[in-house]
C-alpha cells in the first residue's frame, strides 16, 4: 500500500482560464499549469497511490467559480483511482438556491469533499450562527456534507496573499461547527500554522470530528510546530501543499516528511491510513 498526499494544488492546464492567468499576475504568484502525464509520473516515482487536489472557487483571488472543480474532475477521469478532488461553493457570493444547485452538481460529478477558505472569503466558519451572520448558505454546505458523508476542509492559519484577511484564520471558530454538526468530518488544513497551532491541537484532541492536515508546514519543522504530534497520530493527515507557493515537489516533500522521528504506527496512520478513511478517490 502506497502513500497518500491529502492536500495539493495540482491544477491542470486544461482547466486554467485566461482570467486565472491574468489574476495570478496581479497577486504576484503565477499559477503552475501541470500536465496529467507529468503528475502521474511524479506520483509513481514517489510511491503515491493517490493525491487530493484542492479546487475551491475564489473569485477575488483567482477568478475561479463553482465549475472549476468539475473541470479538474474531467481531467482526472482517465485515472479515477489516483485522484481525489475537493471542491467548494463560495457561500458569500451565492444565493441559497445557487448554493444548493452547485453542491448537487459537484456531488453528482463525484466530488470527494468541500473546501472553505475563511481568509479568502472574509467569513468565519461559524457565520451560519444567528449571533454571527446567520448565513444560511454556510449552514447548507455543512448539512449537505454531513448528510452525504463528505469531509469539509477548512483553512486555518495565515495566508500571505494580498486580499487575505487573516483575522478569519483562527481555528477557534471551527469549534462551533464541530459541536453543531457532530457527524461532519472536519479537516483543519495547515493545523493553524503559525499563530494558532496550540488552539488547533487542543480542538483536535477534544472534538471527535475534527482532524488536521499538515500541509504547507515544512517537514523539518513539523515537530517544532506540533511536538505532541504522536498523540494525535490517528487524526492527522500528510499533505504537501504542492502547487502552492514555496512548496517542493510531490516526492521531495514526502521523502523529507518520512524522515521525521515518529513511531512506525504514527507514520503509517498519517501518510496512509487516515487519508483513506476520510477522503475518497473519484474511482
Amino acid at each position: 500500500m502506497g502513500y497518500v498526499d491529502s492536500h495539493t494544488h495540482v491544477w491542470f492546464r486544461e482547466a486554467i482560464t485566461e482570467e486565472m492567468r491574468k489574476r495570478s499576475e496581479i497577486v504576484g504568484y503565477r499559477i503552475p499549469e501541470f500536465s496529467l502525464d507529468y503528475i502521474i509520473k511524479e506520483m509513481d516515482n514517489a510511491q503515491l497511490d493517490y493525491i487530493t487536489i484542492i479546487a475551491y472557487p475564489s473569485r477575488e483571488l483567482w477568478g475561479i467559480k463553482e465549475d472549476f472543480p468539475l473541470k479538474i474532475i474531467d481531467v482526472c477521469k482517465k485515472y479515477p483511482d489516483r485522484f481525489a478532488v475537493i471542491g467548494g461553493v463560495e457561500v458569500n457570493k451565492l444565493s441559497v438556491q445557487e448554493t444548493k444547485i452547485w453542491l448537487e452538481k459537484q456531488y453528482e460529478a463525484g466530488i470527494s469533499g468541500f473546501k472553505l477558505h475563511p481568509p479568502h472569503m472574509w467569513i468565519k466558519p461559524n457565520d451560519y450562527r444567528e449571533e454571527e451572520k446567520g448565513m444560511k448558505q454556510l449552514e447548507i454546505l455543512y448539512e449537505f456534507s454531513q448528510d452525504n458523508k463528505l469531509p469539509v476542509v477548512i483553512h486555518t492559519g495565515t495566508s500571505f496573499f494580498l486580499t487575505a484577511r487573516n483575522k478569519y484564520a483562527d481555528p477557534i471558530f471551527v469549534d462551533d461547527v464541530a459541536v453543531d454538526f457532530p457527524r461532519l468530518r472536519i479537516i483543519m488544513a495547515h493545523a493553524g500554522r503559525p499563530n494558532w497551532v496550540n488552539t488547533a491541537f487542543q480542538l483536535i484532541r477534544i472534538r471527535k470530528n475534527i482532524y488536521t492536515d499538515l500541509s504547507s508546514i515544512p517537514p523539518k519543522r513539523v515537530l517544532e510546530y506540533l511536538p505532541r504530534l504522536e498523540e494525535i497520530n490517528e487524526k492527522a493527515l500528510y499533505g504537501s501543499d504542492f502547487g502552492g507557493p514555496g512548496t517542493k515537489g510531490l516526492g521531495d516533500n514526502l521523502r523529507e516528511f518520512l524522515n521525521i522521528p515518529l513511531s512506525l504506527l504514527a507514520m503509517e496512520n498519517i501518510t496512509k491510513n487516515n487519508p483513506r478513511k476520510l477522503i475518497k478517490t473519484l474511482g
